[in-house]
């Protein structure tokens, strides 16, 4: 149920960099955000309550000044959306990322999650409580849901959501905790929030594929637009792939408090950039409906999905590749190209972006590397040391994508002595495909003598990459219950819608 004249905005709101205990510059962080997100907030690492810094770390305290100027001057109103933030952690409470509406506001200190939230109530301020999923990952007792209307429920940390499933909280430091710290053991102790993602990454790269990113249905984008629709709970939380879901009722939809009926039709749709493995409509934590695709050999409508996939290299090779690629589609139209671009290897000054992009071509750069990958983050199937663009096609069985990729190898300040016998090498490799030839079945190829590989996959007819379904609420008297979407695709990207409410 989308509202009049709104829009599915991709964001950011807890990245890490320099000013704090991560890597890259702030304006890197920027560059980065404002190359393929609608909105960011950057949340420097502020304060440990309890710890070595309970007055705050020097870096973001010298820094803050310059913090506020970049927030308030990046803000493009209509293009480019950007909140002031901060984060405050805790070994007793857990850990919120605090993002302000105002420009301007002052860091505060607060010695406990209570006295955090006094300070702040009654402000245009939201505290995200993140990676619920860890030993004392968050405090559902002093949990306030007009303070916190939305929880992070998905990062580089793993997935909070329940205490089963994929994507666990294996990565990072944090010790394994009990059912009651995830978002489902708040859903069931009645609380009301809505959900988000983000990538908590330490490499200073906004929106990094596969650790996690907010999508909001918002009005424009604007700070007005785009804080009401968290206010009112109107986001998703995605793994990495932008699927875009939305579950509604006939009297509201997603974030929405309904009153009890006896009677209310739900209704869902998904539209992702892989297969949909599967779409679990989630009643008071449990599935009451899943739901696969319809698939059909041709679906008729001439929209089809694409993803090309490059990296690979030598396994534990520290090479960087640099890459060049380019689309270009003959007997149709480029609708739309989204990138999947990984925030490894860290690099201050390459930048991974789309350089061109027009109704028949596409042109990228980025970088690649092995090396580290697997061993600093949690090793899940989100997670990859390749980047990939996929594409929005119109067209026919018989329209023809072109592609050119060029990729060269280059020297590394952690680069092994293996690492330096394939330094330089340099190539470029063109192939030509029909649609026809791509719902087939998918095409591999290495780039010459530079050891990395490109991977066409297999097209997409909007068949298999869409879904919509119904289910029929019947209310019980004075028993309240609340709804979600949990989608799954076959590459095993995820998004959750956030719950919609029976019940006062």
């Amino acid at each position: 149920m989308n509202l009049p004249s709104s829009q599915l905005l991709w964001g950011e709101i807890h990245n890490h960099n320099e000013l704090g205990y991560a890597l890259g510059s702030l304006e890197r962080s920027y560059d980065i955000a404002r190359s393929h997100l609608d909105f960011y907030a950057f949340t420097p690492h502020s304060q440990f309550a309890d710890g070595r810094a309970p007055e705050g770390y020097e870096i973001v305290n010298s820094n803050w000044g310059k913090i506020q100027r970049m927030a308030a001057d990046q803000y493009v109103p209509g293009e480019f959306t950007t909140f002031l933030a901060y984060e405050w952690h805790s070994s007793a409470w857990g850990h919120v990322h605090i993002v302000c509406f105002e420009d301007g506001l002052p860091l505060h200190f607060a010695p406990s999650l209570d006295a955090l939230q006094d300070h702040y109530r009654g402000q245009k301020v939201i505290l995200v409580p993140h990676h619920i999923g860890y030993e004392k990952g968050v405090d559902w007792n002093l949990f306030d849901p007009l303070l916190s209307p939305i929880v992070e429920i998905y990062s580089e940390h793993g997935c909070s959501e329940r205490d089963s499933g994929p994507h666990p909280m294996i990565g990072h430091s944090g010790g394994p905790a009990g059912s009651r710290f995830t978002a489902q053991h708040g859903l069931a102790e009645g609380k009301r929030f809505g959900f988000s993602a983000g990538t908590d990454n330490h490499d200073g790269y906004p929106g990094g594929y596969g650790l996690g990113l907010t999508g909001v249905r918002a009005g424009g984008n604007t700070r007005e637009a785009i804080w009401e629709a968290i206010q009112n709970r109107r986001s998703l939380a995605v793994t990495g792939d932008r699927i875009d879901a939305d579950l509604w009722a006939q009297e509201g939809g997603m974030g929405s408090i309904l009153p009890s009926a006896d009677l209310q039709n739900l209704h869902y749709t998904v539209s992702g950039w892989d297969t949909i493995c599967k779409a679990e409509l989630i009643r008071n934590n449990e599935t009451i409906q899943l739901q696969t695709p319809t698939v059909h050999s041709d679906s008729g409508n001439g929209v089809y999905r694409l993803r090309l996939e490059y990296g690979w290299g030598p396994m534990k090779g520290y090479q960087i590749f640099d890459w060049e690629g380019g689309v270009t589609i003959a007997g149709g139209r480029l609708k739309r190209a989204v990138p999947c671009f990984t925030s490894d290897p860290f690099d201050e000054h390459r930048r991974k972006r789309i350089t061109n992009l027009d109704e028949h071509t596409c042109n990228w750069q980025s970088h690649t590397s092995r090396g580290g990958v697997f061993n600093t983050r949690n090793g899940v199937s989100a997670c990859s040391a390749n980047d990939a663009i996929c594409l929005e096609v119109e067209g026919t069985k018989d329209t023809r994508v072109q592609i050119e990729f060029h990729c060269k190898t280059r020297e590394s300040i952690v680069a092994t002595p293996a690492d330096w016998m394939i330094a330089n090498a340099s190539s470029t490799q063109e192939r030509s495909y029909s649609i026809s030839e791509l719902l087939s079945g998918r095409d591999g190829f290495r780039m010459g003598q530079a050891p990395s590989w490109v991977l066409v996959h297999r097209a997409l007819d909007s068949n298999r990459y869409t879904l919509e379904g119904s289910y029929q609420h019947q209310g019980d008297p004075g028993e309240p219950a609340f709804y979600y979407l949990r989608i799954t695709q076959e590459n095993g990207q995820m998004a959750w819608t956030s719950p919609i409410w029976f019940g006062e």
